[in-house]
């Protein structure tokens, strides 16, 4: 392993056209710095990652169309470059994205965001393994960035001396996402949804208020277990209190798994060097084969937007491109395959500015992240219900039973305009 240079790590840059990024939270921040700094008419690479958190200058390099970007995840810090097409969003699995990577995005280098090296010399990919390590086998050349706020994690995830061709140094530590206050409605939906959950389920869970909400309604259940795509800071604090231990898990007994973790300080500290949490490559956490074999396998979702027939929008709200399409899908079906599982979306009915969720269709330019083929449960601050072997009249009556009260009226008008049965 060489240590970089200055001119040679510019070098291995001018020299790739195709370079992909390790995502939140372990960006490679300070080598994106170096590329934005090079960018222009001689030098505009290609820059592929799933949800990253680069410094203003490489947003600036990208919203200059000086680096051209392409995110297969959008985070809220790249929306404007999407709208202004400084960033290209790429909608995929997120259980497929190690196969395209491989296949259609074919990297030149890869860059990493690190741990320190532990005892035997080996670093980590920390709290994010998700498609890098395909990224790394791809590439004809990996560069990492060795940052000590990156926590040491287990799992397919451990990066040699002898794969990385240069090194830099960056102590900034990681970005934190801490959660946010949760209001009353947050709390209603966490504890209606820890009521379909059954003691002794594997579950899986995304981010944000209502997934934290329905984390903390869980404490008081026994043998729950993990298996995720995102490790969360409430999963952290279920697998403290207890009411995780693994015990009855299918697969990785007595492991939770994951493939990335984003949340607080408190959430990389638990993680350092922790042996109950396994990070693994996405096309195994994600793979449906694999999520179904986990006895009563229950997933936890959100949403941006649902129709009264069942469709969710989780992407875009029109033709704005707000996330992505992650691995809802992947992990709604592999539930729903499960020996006693369950998938559950837990949406409020109305946003908190008061834009009903529970819509007669969706907005013209919203992509159908998971179709209404493959909803089972609904549960709002009003209620649940079970969409699955519904007829479409009595899936739009279900739906519209949990609505926003003032939402049902122009609802059940709609539906009776538009679905000849509907009465």
């Amino acid at each position: 392993m060489a240590v970089a240079q200055d001119e040679d790590l510019l070098d291995t840059f001018r020299k790739s056209r195709r370079i992909y990024v390790h995502g939140a939270p372990c960006t490679p921040s300070s080598l994106l710095d170096v590329i934005a700094s090079m960018a222009g008419d001689s030098f505009c690479p290609d820059i592929y990652h799933i949800e990253i958190s680069p410094s203003q200058d490489y947003l600036n390099a990208v919203q200059e169309h000086r680096i051209r970007d392409h995110s297969l995840f959008v985070g809220q810090n790249m929306r404007n470059a999407v709208e202004s097409g400084g960033t290209e969003y790429m909608p995929v699995f997120l259980s497929e994205i190690p196969w395209m990577v491989r296949n259609v995005i074919r990297p030149d280098l890869t860059i990493v965001g690190l741990s320190t090296a532990d005892s035997q010399g080996y670093h980590s990919l920390g709290p994010n393994v998700l498609e890098m390590r395909a990224a790394m086998e791809t590439s004809g050349a990996v560069v990492g960035e060795i940052n000590s706020g990156i926590p040491r994690t287990f799992g397919s995830n451990l990066v040699r001396r002898s794969d990385l061709i240069f090194t830099v140094e960056n102590d900034s530590g990681i970005p934190e996402y801490p959660r946010k206050n949760a209001d009353k409605v947050d709390r209603e939906i966490g504890e209606k949804v820890s009521e379909l959950v059954e003691n002794g389920a594997t579950i899986q869970a995304g981010i944000g208020n209502v997934s934290d909400c329905v984390m903390e309604s869980l404490d008081g259940h026994q043998n729950l277990g993990i298996h995720t795509e995102l490790f969360s800071n409430g999963m952290h604090r279920l697998s403290e209190s207890g009411a995780v231990n693994n015990s009855l898990k299918t697969i990785d007994r007595g492991r939770s798994v994951a493939t990335f973790a984003k949340g607080s300080s408190e959430l990389y500290r638990f993680l350092n060097d922790n042996p109950s949490v396994l990070f693994m490559d996405v096309d195994y956490t994600n793979d449906t084969s694999v999520i179904r074999k986990n006895y009563r396998m229950t997933s936890i979702n959100t949403c941006l937007s649902m129709d009264i027939t069942g469709q969710v929008n989780a992407e875009s709200i029109g033709t704005r491109i707000i996330s992505g399409v992650g691995g809802q899908m992947d992990f709604v079906r592999g539930a729903s395959l499960s020996p006693g599982g369950k998938s559950i979306f837990a949406i409020r009915s109305r946003t908190e500015k008061g834009i009903p969720k529970i819509v007669p269709f969706l907005e013209p330019g919203s992509g159908v992240t998971t179709t209404r083929n493959h909803v089972q449960y609904v549960v709002t601050e009003n209620g649940s219900v079970n969409l699955h072997g519904l007829s479409i009249r009595e899936r739009a009556k279900a739906l519209i039973s949990i609505a926003h009260p003032d939402d049902r009226d122009p609802l059940e008008k709609f539906a009776r305009e538009h679905i000849p049965s509907f009465r």
